[in-house]
């Protein structure tokens, strides 16, 4: 039998057990295609990143292709004040960094509350 070091714990899974909502949300150019970074804070202070990479290079299609498929995930209960940035490495400067995409917050927070909403219903 494997004997695990002091400290060391697997990662709590996405369980429905801990609704989680999505802080912050990160994009990075890879080719011709946008990978999101979904990062998610449960109730008990937990953190995760869920990574989706969206069939396109459409920067608003991608926060909405990765914001259906967090939604969908059906533990994940808001995304309200989710901030959207890239990624560090596609800034030009530190203070690319630190600018927020207002537009693209706007059209993941669309298409999450759409997503979730349809979840939703076809639970009743």
């Amino acid at each position: 039998m494997a004997r695990r070091r002091a400290g060391a714990h697997a990662p709590e899974p996405l369980r429905a057990t801990s609704m989680w909502r999505v802080d912050q949300v990160f994009l990075t150019r890879r080719g011709v295609r946008v990978e999101v970074v979904c990062s998610l804070v449960n109730d008990r202070g937990g953190l995760r990143n869920l990574t989706v990479t969206a069939p396109t290079e459409n920067p608003v299609e991608a926060v909405r292709h990765a914001a259906r498929f967090i939604a969908g995930r059906g533990n994940v209960s808001s995304a309200r004040q989710a901030r959207v940035r890239w990624a560090r490495e596609q800034s030009t400067t530190a203070q690319d960094a630190l600018i927020r995409d207002r537009l693209l917050e706007d059209e993941f927070l669309d298409e999450f509350e759409e997503t979730l909403s349809a979840v939703r219903d076809q639970q009743r």
